[in-house]
């Protein structure tokens, strides 16, 4: 099993990450339902923000530490570039192509998580 200082940090950062996503993807489907949530969508967006920085510096950490992968770190900064993409065309109001990769990030998130979170051998 992985353990190291900075590991537990990455599998709680994929966690809240995942749940900041999810928290989007259901304000916006009440939004885009007519059943309001798009003031609750706009003002949950600084969570992702919050999330992904927080993703990113522990990354950063298991990966240096040596108890994690490079692999985190990419697929993490990839997600980065993806969401800052997702709060321009948030912005620019152009829902065809916002809510399309808001779904992508949600289901990248989730597998991240399963990485994550998946059992591991020592190396």
């Amino acid at each position: 099993m992985v353990n190291g200082r900075f590991f537990g940090l990455l599998k709680a950062s994929t966690l809240f990450l995942a749940a900041t996503l999810l928290v989007q993807g259901i304000t916006s489907g009440q939004f885009l339902s007519g059943a309001g949530g798009g003031g609750l969508h706009h003002a949950t967006g600084p969570f992702v923000t919050v999330a992904m920085v927080l993703q990113i510096v522990a990354a950063v950490l298991a990966w240096r530490a040596g108890h994690g992968s490079a692999r985190y770190l990419v697929v993490s900064a990839i997600l980065l570039v993806l969401v800052g993409v997702q709060f321009v065309v948030g912005g620019s109001g152009d829902l065809a192509v916002h809510v399309p990769l808001g779904v992508a990030l949600f289901g990248a998130s989730t597998v991240l998580v399963a990485q994550v979170w998946a059992p591991r051998v020592s190396e």
